[in-house]
């Protein structure tokens, strides 16, 4: 069942579950993502209710499998996007697990992509999903951690979508806005759409606009020279 769940998080992923790293180009599909996080968060639950030898949660990580420390990869802040994104009952606990890092590491990627403004909201949203689990709030209890750096001072106070799921209609939205023949560049989009410039970024990779960060941000630099 544990390779099912592998199977299952790959095409979620958009990846070959048969060979590894290769793209499968499905198409968009909202639904489809939907049912697809509906099976996978299905198989999670019997997967764990029928384990005969469940690994402690203390469990220490396997040797060589660590990647504290190391600089984040396009392919993991897009996996990590997918997953935060895909379920809405995943914690910082099982993404460190999946992705090699800390738990502190998880939340401060998550709001360098935009996703929360600050790390006491990615630290809240975590509790919240850990609580609707029937799980302890565990920030709540953890010392006070170092202030992360601010990311984007000016545009903060103007971002009140941060951190939220994005719709369908955020979606065609963001799509109809920059197909707009005005060429809006990302700053000018995540302000009409309340979001951060970063958040705008990841998310035109989420809908396939294009494959990497680096894509979106070339492209948006020609924007910002036509102007």
């Amino acid at each position: 069942m544990l390779r099912e769940l592998e199977i299952v998080e790959q095409l979620i992923l958009g990846q070959d579950p048969l060979h590894r790293g290769q793209a499968l180009h499905t198409p968009k599909d909202p639904a489809l993502d939907q049912a697809r996080a509906h099976y996978y968060q299905q198989l999670k639950r019997v997967s764990k209710q029928h384990a005969a030898q469940p690994v402690p949660p203390s469990a220490p990580a396997r040797p060589g499998h660590s990647r504290a420390g190391e600089r984040w990869s396009i392919a993991e802040d897009n996996r990590l996007s997918a997953l935060w994104e895909t379920s809405s009952t995943v914690t910082s606990a099982e993404l460190a697990e999946k992705l090699g890092r800390s738990r502190a590491a998880i939340l401060a990627r998550l709001v360098k992509q935009g996703y929360f403004a600050n790390q006491a909201s990615a630290m809240q949203a975590d509790d919240q999903r850990l609580e609707q689990a029937g799980q302890p709030a565990w920030w709540a209890s953890q010392p006070p951690p170092l202030p992360l750096p601010d990311l984007n001072p000016p545009q903060r106070d103007n971002n009140p979508n941060a951190g939220k799921a994005w719709s369908a209609s955020d979606d065609a939205r963001l799509r109809a806005s920059w197909h707009d023949p005005a060429a809006p560049d990302c700053a000018s989009i995540a302000q009409s759409m309340g979001r951060s410039r970063a958040a705008i970024i990841a998310r035109l990779v989420r809908i396939g606009e294009y494959p990497d960060r680096d894509a979106v941000r070339a492209a948006d630099r020609e924007r910002q020279q036509e102007v």
